[in-house]
């Protein structure tokens, strides 16, 4: 299909069509779709966090936080390698890693910081952040490495929302900080993988 079978009028343009992969390099996107490269410019890699449910969006736009604040974190999930997932495995089922650090003690600390969520109206935040995760591994692709991560990612962005909150509690930068832990120590946090780009 060409771009003026897209539009809705006959001589429209369609700036989606026009903008995106094997348009935008001028190859058909039918012929584009049978490349072997599966992210090549024809078909380029989609971040998962593109697919979200808009109300789940509008949901947490209406509790005050936009996902572009979430970006870096989804980001930072997205680009996890394999050797990654299995440190973040072990450090929860094992413990292994830092005696620093407990994943019991997380969870705990994960119920602390939704009741403060919910002292503060906040308690439909948890909810659409662990489902807005969920959308990473679709279907199939859950394993104990993938529901690991989720957590790990979980409490990262809980502790993304906390510290706005700290300055009424704050108690929740500590635990903002204990949170986020797992990530900084098995380099997935945002702001070391923006560095390392």
């Amino acid at each position: 299909m060409t771009r003026a079978e897209y539009a809705s009028l006959p001589n429209d343009k369609d700036d989606a069509i026009d903008r995106w992969g094997s348009a935008a390099n001028g190859q058909d996107p039918l012929v584009a779709s049978f490349t072997l490269n599966p992210y090549s410019k024809a078909r380029p890699h989609v971040p998962f966090y593109r697919f979200f449910h808009y109300p789940d969006v509008l949901d947490l736009r209406n509790n005050g936080f936009e996902v572009e604040r979430f970006i870096p974190i989804f980001d930072s999930l997205d680009n996890a390698r394999y050797s990654q997932a299995v440190q973040v495995y072990h450090l929860l089922k094992h413990g292994q890693g830092s005696m620093l650090w407990n994943p019991r003690r997380a969870r705990e600390m994960e119920f602390e910081v939704r009741a403060a969520f919910h002292r503060h109206g906040l308690s439909d935040v948890p909810t659409l952040l662990r489902r807005m995760l969920g959308r990473a591994f679709p279907d199939d692709s859950v394993s104990s490495l993938s529901v690991s991560l989720l957590n790990v990612y979980f409490w990262a962005c809980l502790a993304e929302v906390a510290r706005d909150y700290a300055w009424k509690e704050p108690k929740l930068a500590l635990y903002s900080d204990y949170l986020d832990y797992p990530l900084e120590i098995t380099g997935l946090n945002p702001e070391r993988n923006q560095d390392a780009a």
